[in-house]
């Protein structure tokens, strides 16, 4: 199933949109209305306007960490600038990233090999081709992750 990430430049709290091959809107990532930190939090929810995961940032020194939310389960996804560009890493899965995660140029490959997903950019979106279903809402929480970095305007960990 291919989604398409693209970020969302309107003037409310909305940060980016996901929308399926027809072009409707699966999915809104924004940032919570109110709560502690929530600079450092984001929100997505379903076309329905219902909560279906939460990535939260953790500012760590020499890393940029976010904590997948989603199903009573959680990741953790660390990237670590170095000399060869960014590494990232899960942590609480088997599964690996390959590509260019900064550059938004990867997939996400299973401990058998078997891919998850694989995320190419282009000019003003992204696309997520992912493989099944069940993984979706992870898939697009990494891809999230990927488009917050080195972004100019992170609206989305700004102060509210």
């Amino acid at each position: 199933m291919t989604l398409y990430l693209k970020r969302d430049i309107s003037a409310g709290k909305g940060c980016f949109t996901v929308s399926d091959a027809l072009g409707e809107v699966k999915y809104l990532v924004s940032v919570p209305s109110s709560g502690l930190m929530t600079r450092f939090k984001l929100v997505i929810t379903d076309a329905s306007g219902n909560e279906a995961a939460r990535i939260r940032r953790i500012p760590l020194a020499g890393t940029v960490t976010y904590v997948l939310r989603f199903d009573r389960k959680h990741v953790t996804l660390v990237t670590v600038p170095g000399a060869n560009g960014i590494s990232a890493n899960f942590y609480g899965s088997n599964w690996r990233i390959t590509g260019e995660f900064a550059a938004r140029n990867f997939s996400i490959i299973d401990v058998d090999k078997t891919l998850i997903s694989e995320q190419r950019n282009h000019a003003d979106y992204c696309e997520i081709n992912v493989a099944d279903s069940k993984n979706e809402l992870f898939c697009v929480a990494a891809a999230v992750c990927s488009n917050l970095i080195n972004t100019i305007d992170s609206r989305a960990l700004q102060a509210v």
